[in-house]
């Protein structure tokens, strides 16, 4: 049994505001403006058990943690996943999300997307 997997990790906040340090067990996978994402960072070791996510408010430069808990098992990640989608939610929950492909936004982020914007006038 393996400690860990090596992933390519896709950051998604749907905050209202932009955030940084953005870190998974001590390791940062960047950052991102409201309402946004980041590229890509590839080569993350992700351990199995646990997850520690965290990150800090651009404007006041708090740190927030997770609020849920995120435990991975192998047998959760697929065979042929290669990215992970970490989304952070505004009330900083987290879902993870493995694919083999770059995945996309999840449809709660879609959601909160759509609410934010204004439509028509």
């Amino acid at each position: 049994m393996k400690d860990d997997i090596v992933l390519s990790v896709v950051l998604y906040s749907y905050l209202d505001r932009p955030i940084f340090d953005v870190m998974l067990n001590g390791v940062g996978i960047g950052g991102a403006n409201s309402h946004g994402g980041n590229g890509m960072i590839t080569g993350i070791r992700v351990p199995f058990g646990k997850q520690a996510l965290t990150w800090r408010d651009a404007g006041s430069g708090e740190t927030f943690a997770i609020r849920n808990a995120i435990t991975l098992t192998e047998e959760q990640i697929g065979t042929d996943a290669h990215y992970l989608a970490v989304n952070i939610y505004p009330d900083n929950t987290a879902e993870f999300i493995f694919d083999r492909y770059i995945p996309d936004r999840t449809p709660r982020g879609n959601q909160i997307i759509d609410e934010s914007e204004p439509h028509g006038e």
